[in-house]
C-alpha cells in the first residue's frame, strides 16, 4: 500500500480488499458490504503509524454516491 491506497476488510471475512480509484475522492468496490460502515484509517508521519477510527459510522441504509461526514480533522 502507499499512501493513496483505500482498502476495505470485512470484519468476517479478514482479507483487505483494495478499490479502483475513479477520480478524486471517488472510489469504486466490486461487491461492496452491506450494512453499518466503520471508518479506519491509517496514518502516517516521519515519527509514527497510527490507526485513527471515525466516530461516525455509515448508516445500514447507505447508498452509492452519497455522502457521508466521517468526522475527522487530521492535520
Amino acid at each position: 500500500m502507499n499512501n493513496t491506497d483505500i482498502c476495505m476488510i470485512q470484519e468476517d471475512y479478514k482479507e483487505w480488499r483494495h478499490t479502483r480509484r475513479v477520480f478524486g475522492a471517488v472510489h469504486v468496490l466490486q461487491n461492496p458490504p452491506r450494512g453499518t460502515l466503520t471508518l479506519r484509517f491509517l496514518v502516517s508521519g516521519s515519527a509514527s503509524i497510527n490507526w485513527v477510527q471515525s466516530p461516525n459510522t455509515i448508516p445500514v441504509d447507505w447508498t452509492t454516491g452519497a455522502t457521508y461526514n466521517s468526522n475527522i480533522l487530521h492535520t
